[in-house]
Formats: C-alpha cells, structure tokens, sequence
C-alpha cells in the first residue's frame, strides 16, 4: 500500500471515520485473524478476538506514531487484545516454575508435508498456557523476557512452557506422520 494512501488511512482513524476504519479492517483483517486463529480454540472464538482487537486499534490508533510496519503495530495489539480475551473467559494459567529442571534439547521436527491447518490445528489443540507462549516466542518472535513480563511470569516458566509445547507438537505431528503411513 502506498505510504500516503495509508497515513489517509490512519489519520482518518484517528478522527473516527467510519470509512477509514473500513478501509482498515478490509486491508489487514486477514493477517489481524492469522493472529486471533493462532490464540484462539477455534474459528467462532477466533472471530470475537478478531472483533475485539479491531476495537482496541480504532480505539488506540493514535499511539501509533508511524515509527515501524504499521502490521507489526497492528499485530502486536492483536495479540495483546487475544491474550486479554482469554484472561476473560478463562484466566490463562501455566504450571509452576520448573525452574530446578534442565531445558531439553532442541526441539527438531521431521520433515513432512504437512499443510497448514493441520498444523494450526495441533497448535489449537495446545493446552492455553503451551499455546499462548508458543505463538508469542515462535510465531509473533516475542523475546522470553518480555513474554514473562506480559504474562506476568517467571522467565523459566516461559522456556518451560515454551518447550513444553514444542515437544506436544512435535508428538501430535509425530502420530499424523505414523498415521498417514499406516493408512497407506
């Protein structure tokens, strides 16, 4: 999008012009809903926080001081409002510190053919806490420190968790894989 055709965007935002804030939701809700749908459990739930985020970047658009990709900016309150609205229904609770534990190894994941919504859907099926740190580190590229501050916990609980969750991945991708050889 041209820079000027998208600051007209922006500062009509700002004023509150329903056309802007059209503009705005036509131009970036697919990559907005890519955020919810990866925090979400499913579709329907995805399309509140989809609803929800768009609320919170009309109502705070004037924070955004053009400095950055207005995505990233985009994206972080997405992810931010996706996270207050699982504090809402069910308040996300991760398990305690394992910080006396050792980190495993590298998580490697063998190679497949795997399209994306299966893929999505082993990370839907995540527990909330695996899932939220999971999509904040790996997806959105959120560092462990400032994961812990958002989530208000310790930074081992987020590697924990973090590594937790690759390892369920890797055994739901594991079992698709034996499955489909199995079948065949």
């Amino acid at each position: 999008m041209d820079i000027s055709l998208q600051q007209k965007m922006i500062d009509g935002c700002r004023r509150g012009s329903a056309k802007a804030q059209q503009q705005l939701f036509e131009t970036y809700r697919n990559k907005v809903f890519a955020v919810c749908l990866r925090y979400g459990r499913d579709r329907p739930e995805a399309q509140d926080m989809l609803q929800e985020a768009f609320l919170a970047i009309f109502k705070d658009i004037g924070q955004y001081r053009g400095e950055g990709v207005l995505e990233g900016w985009l994206r972080k309150v997405a992810v931010r409002s996706a996270l207050q609205f699982l504090r809402k229904r069910n308040p996300l609770r991760f398990a305690e510190d394992y910080a006396d534990q050792p980190l495993d190894a590298a998580i490697s994941v063998p190679d497949a053919d795997l399209m994306s919504e299966s893929i999505l859907r082993f990370v839907q099926e995540l527990p909330i806490g695996y899932r939220t740190i999971f999509n904040m580190h790996c997806i959105e590229g959120w560092p462990y420190p400032e994961i812990a501050a958002e989530l208000q916990i310790s930074e081992s609980s987020v590697r924990s968790q973090y590594s937790r969750a690759c390892k369920q991945l890797r055994s739901s991708i594991e079992k698709h894989l034996l499955t489909d050889i199995y079948r065949d």
